[in-house]
């Protein structure tokens, strides 16, 4: 589906889900859909690739399932759907760590400084 179509259908949501495999070149990546679930208070069920797992565990921001464990996602789903509650607890804290180190009022800056370090001919 489209990112626009996406973005449109996570206020509200129960859940996102990044169910992916344990695949080599994922192992390095975040994928972004972790960052926009959590951005938008939607906790995250996210399968133990190591960055993405990291940020849903650091931030209590939702719960990390094993690979191809369909039985624990869906009794992931299941339980907030029958505790709203923690389902908002955790879309909340996994929305402030998400606005503490990922918002581009807090990147800019830093992101910035790089560039004029880089244009200056400095590499670090």
């Amino acid at each position: 589906m489209p990112n626009d179509e996406a973005l449109a259908r996570l206020d509200g949501a129960l859940a996102g889900l990044s169910l992916l495999h344990d695949v080599a070149n994922f192992r390095p990546s975040m994928p972004t859909k972790v960052v926009e679930y959590l951005a938008h208070g939607v906790p995250a069920i996210t399968t133990p690739l190591p960055v993405a797992a990291g940020l849903v565990r650091r931030s209590d921001g939702g719960v990390v399932v094993p690979f191809g464990d369909v039985d624990a996602v869906v009794d992931q789903i299941v339980r907030w759907h029958e505790h709203p509650t923690e389902a908002v607890v955790a879309g909340r804290a996994g929305h402030r760590t998400v606005a503490a180190e990922h918002d581009w009022a807090v990147q800019a800056p830093r992101f910035v400084a790089l560039l004029r370090r880089v244009a200056a001919g400095q590499n670090s």
